[in-house]
C-alpha cells in the first residue's frame, strides 16, 4: 500500500472537484498552545477559516490571541478573484494605553480638522427624506449609482 500515492490521488481528486462551477468549500484550522511554567499560564490561540464559492469569491477570517504578549488580532478578507478588501483590528492588553493614545490622537489631529464637517451622516427632514444641500463626502461621476440616495451610515 503506497500511502504517498494515495495521498496524491486524494489531493488530485479534491483539486478536480473544486475546479467545478458548482463547488463551494470551507476549511478551518485552529492552533492552541498552553504552558504553565510557574509565572502564570500562557495561552496562544490562532484560528484561520476560508470559505470559497465559484467565480473566485472567497472570505477569509483569521484571529490570534497571545496571552504572553497581550496581542489580540482579527482580520476578515473579502476576495473577488485577484481583488480583495481586508479589514484588520488589533489591540494589546499589555500596553494598556489605548485611552491615553486616543486622547493624544484627538489633540494632535484637532488642529487639522475642518471647522465645518462634511455631511457624512444622513440629515432627514420630518418627512423622512434627506434634506437638500447634504452631499456625500466623495461623489461618483454624474449619473453613476453612487450619486443616488443609496448610502450607508455607520
Amino acid at each position: 500500500m503506497d500511502m504517498f500515492g494515495m495521498m496524491n490521488d486524494m489531493i488530485g481528486n479534491v483539486e478536480h472537484m473544486t475546479s467545478g462551477a458548482n463547488c463551494q468549500t470551507f476549511s478551518s484550522s485552529t492552533v492552541i498552545s498552553y504552558s504553565n511554567l510557574g509565572d502564570g499560564p500562557k495561552v496562544y490561540h490562532e484560528t484561520s477559516e476560508t470559505r470559497s464559492a465559484p467565480g473566485g469569491i472567497r472570505e477569509t477570517r483569521r484571529t490570534v490571541r497571545d496571552s504572553n504578549s497581550g496581542l489580540e488580532q482579527m482580520s476578515i478578507g473579502h476576495h473577488i478573484r485577484e481583488r480583495a478588501h481586508i479589514m484588520q483590528r488589533s489591540r494589546n492588553h499589555r500596553t494598556g494605553d489605548a485611552a491615553a493614545f486616543d486622547d493624544e490622537w484627538r489633540r494632535e489631529t484637532s488642529r487639522f480638522r475642518p471647522q465645518r464637517g462634511l455631511g457624512y451622516r444622513r440629515h432627514e427632514s420630518s418627512s423622512g427624506r434627506r434634506s437638500e444641500g447634504t452631499h456625500l463626502a466623495i461623489e461618483g461621476p454624474e449619473g453613476s449609482p453612487s450619486r443616488q440616495a443609496r448610502r450607508y451610515d455607520w
